[in-house]
């Protein structure tokens, strides 16, 4: 039993919102102060500076917020705080320039605080942000779906789908909701059975439709296996050693072009009991897959939004003449770097574009008004474009229009 999962766009962006208010004069750097706290846990000179450490860090992740601050409006920055966290907050090092401590309690009542005074580079940070926000826009907030088979290594039964259960598939479903992408409800979706989800892992075309079905424009398909490593009895009470391996892809469901492949591993996991020690490591295994497929799609579609984009057009009533017009007035398009045929087969043509990012949005007017060959589209989605081809009308005689039959 598997859960399907549609999630609304997850790149970097995504909740940034549509329009931006953005400073017209921007400011390089800017100082700021900010605290940052840190409980101190344990005795000791060690536990103070691990302490003192994570305050500071969290000073500085304080001034890169007050940075963001006078970038967004305050709406913004309620609205979307999570994924300014997330996504921007996070890399002190690539907007803190410096610091220096203007005030440290020495971990006083078991809590570590420093302030600091922080130069915040604002002129990188507003360019990151800005860039966060057009990806949005110009990939139209794709829906992801996550499909994962779960198994539990058993020493004595060996691989047992059915208690591989979900723990896998909720980790990455809660790393996607912790940004705020909606789910779809399993009951609203119903159930998929094994052999389906199967096919789909080892076949981009099965996974494709799956993910079509539900509706989602990029499908994460994988599997995932806990195994027992070892077994212990310190002091006379055992104990389990588990590790968990996933392996995934996110495949595109308009063209099944795979976009993303990634295997991670938990390592090793040590708790009191098989099942539980097993659940953690696919816990584990499932929090670092979300990451590494994230970044990895988002790199895919920061890509396709700002270089060369591959897209799929399927043309019906092709016969070979307007075939090869179709094929020539493509090549033309100022923006399309290359024209591949793939397949032509009663008279249905399948084709690969490589295209300028810039050109997608609008990228159906163009083949619409082709010189050569008429085109009436049906259908276009984020990848895939489909058409139908015809003649074109002659021009027009003295003595009225003479009309062409559709299809001649």
């Amino acid at each position: 039993m598997v859960r399907m999962s549609v999630c609304g766009a997850w790149i970097v962006g995504l909740a940034l919102g549509a329009a931006l208010p953005w400073n017209t004069l921007a400011i390089p750097e800017k100082v700021v102060v900010a605290t940052g706290d840190a409980a101190v846990k344990g005795t000791g000179p060690e536990a103070l500076l691990l302490a003192k450490d994570e305050a500071i860090n969290r000073a500085q992740r304080r001034a890169i917020e007050q940075g963001v601050g006078t970038i967004v409006d305050s709406e913004t920055m309620v609205e979307n705080f999570q994924l300014l966290e997330d996504k921007v907050l996070s890399q002190v090092k690539g907007y803190v320039t410096g610091f220096k401590i203007i005030k440290d309690n020495n971990g006083e009542g078991g809590v570590y605080s420093v302030t600091i005074e922080a130069t915040v580079a604002l002129a990188q940070l507003e360019k990151d942000v800005k860039a966060l926000n057009i990806i949005k826009a110009k990939k139209n907030n794709p829906r992801i779906m996550v499909v994962m088979r779960e198994f539990f290594e058993d020493p004595e039964y060996g691989a047992d789908f059915a208690k591989g259960g979900e723990v896998a598939q909720s980790a990455i479903e809660k790393e996607f909701l912790r940004l705020d992408f909606p789910l779809v409800d399993k009951a609203q979706m119903g159930e998929i059975n094994e052999r389906d989800e199967k096919t789909a892992y080892n076949d981009a075309n099965k996974a494709a439709a799956l993910g079509k079905r539900a509706g989602a424009e990029v499908v994460i398909v994988g599997e995932a296996t806990s195994a027992q490593m070892d077994q212990s009895s310190p002091h006379g009470v055992a104990v389990f050693h588990c590790d968990a391996q996933i392996s995934a892809k996110a495949v595109k469901t308009d063209n099944a072009q795979i976009i993303a492949r990634e295997s991670v591993t938990s390592g090793r996991v040590v708790k009191g009991g098989r099942a539980t020690a097993a659940k953690e490591a696919l816990k584990i295994a499932g929090e670092k897959l979300a990451q590494a497929m994230r970044d990895q799609i988002l790199e895919k579609w920061r890509s396709e939004a700002f270089n060369t984009s591959t897209i799929q057009i399927i043309a019906t009533n092709a016969n070979n003449d307007r075939r090869r017009a179709f094929e020539k007035d493509l090549a033309a398009i100022r923006g399309v770097r290359n024209v591949s045929e793939r397949s032509w087969t009663n008279e249905v043509l399948e084709l690969d574009l490589d295209v300028d990012g810039a050109i997608w949005s609008d990228f159906d007017k163009r083949i619409e008004g082709l010189p050569g060959v008429g085109v009436e589209l049906t259908a276009k989605t984020q990848n895939r474009i489909d058409c139908k081809l015809k003649d074109k009308a002659a021009p027009a005689q003295a003595g009225g229009m003479q009309e062409i039959p559709e299809g001649k």
